[in-house]
């Protein structure tokens, strides 16, 4: 589509959810009847909302019109600089949230090798999730997504080493469990799995968090220590 509608869209509701129809005309100098067209075919895909002479994107129609302009070649980089990074966190954790996992945001603990965070944990029954939410504002190389990949298993590795952080945030450490370690992303990966983390597209979230199996022996399940130790770790 001309004007570069879309992204105008996206840079227009980062605070807010409604725009009106001539402050999105004048941003783009075209008259507003020249964008009712482009406005309809967003409107029947799902894309956004309209009400009288606005338009209107929610967290997740958002999230969605993102997806659909990275679908369509559109590049990542520019699509992400629309976007605030504490609201791709929050977006993720309520998929997480939506899908039956009770969430802990910014998770810090002191471990042997110094102080470290976790973006997001996530429990249900089945699984413990330290994820890590990137935000990438560029295309993803291998070479990032394997540094990413890499540090995020570290972490993961020294936050099992603590079931007591986990207790002390609602987890019921009542047998031996395991943590995955995983990345979410806000572009599609050229690799879903990296040394058994898997890199999982935002808008794949849902169906990922469906079809994953305890077992699945391409993932690395991290174990927890079984035994809770006294620590002066905080």
């Amino acid at each position: 589509m001309p004007y570069d509608l879309e992204i105008k869209l996206l840079k227009l509701t980062r605070n807010r959810e409604r725009v009106p129809l001539n402050e999105l005309a004048e941003e783009l100098h075209v008259h507003p009847n020249s964008l009712m067209d482009q406005i309809t075919v967003l409107h029947e895909n799902a894309l956004v909302d309209t009400s009288n002479d606005f338009i209107e994107l929610d967290a997740t129609k958002r999230m969605l019109l993102a997806d659909h302009l990275i679908r369509n070649g559109r590049d990542p980089e520019k699509v992400s600089r629309s976007f605030k990074w504490q609201e791709f966190e929050d977006f993720v954790a309520s998929l997480f949230i939506e899908n039956g996992y009770r969430i802990f945001k910014h998770l810090v603990f002191k471990s042997k090798a110094g102080r470290r965070e976790i973006d997001l944990l996530a429990w249900n029954d089945s699984f413990i999730l330290a994820i890590d939410c990137k935000h990438w504002s560029r295309r993803l190389s291998p070479s990032r997504v394997q540094t990413a990949a890499s540090a995020q298993t570290e972490r993961t590795k020294l936050l099992a080493e603590r079931p007591e952080v986990l207790a002390k945030h609602g987890l019921k450490l009542t047998e031996m469990r395991h943590i995955l370690s995983m990345i979410v992303t806000l572009a599609e990966p050229q690799q879903r799995i990296i040394d058994g983390v898997p890199i999982v597209p935002i808008m794949k979230l849902p169906s990922f968090l469906y079809g994953v199996s305890p077992v699945d022996e391409t993932l690395r399940m991290i174990p927890i220590k079984a035994q809770f130790r006294q620590s002066k770790l905080v």
